[in-house]
């Protein structure tokens, strides 16, 4: 695991014992992880959403730029599949392995 998505558990982890930080999450993420050290870029917006017992979010992910360049292997692995994919051009860090700190 990432710093960032150590770091986001542990926030996790407090909203569930804190129902008010939890409420504050909810409502303005970006100050909340600005507080706990993950920095949102400007213009980015941010939304959290919860699951529940009868509810299931699922995050569809963007397609890569160069997705008319990708093998079905590739776009596999950008989709969360597995292997290494190396960045080229700010994928982000969720699927690359060799990746700079700009994704």
């Amino acid at each position: 695991m990432t710093e960032s998505q150590n770091t986001l558990t542990r926030l996790f982890a407090a909203c569930w014992k804190d129902e008010a930080l939890k409420a504050r999450f909810m409502s303005d993420p970006k100050s909340v992880l600005a507080e706990h050290g993950i920095e949102v870029p400007a213009g980015m917006t941010v939304n959290v959403v919860e699951n529940t017992n009868d509810t299931t979010n699922i995050i569809f992910p963007m397609a890569p730029e160069m997705s008319d360049n990708l093998s079905d292997q590739e776009l596999g692995i950008a989709a969360g599949g597995t292997g290494k994919l190396q960045c080229t051009g700010g994928w982000g860090a969720s699927i690359c392995e060799v990746c700079t700190k700009k994704c």
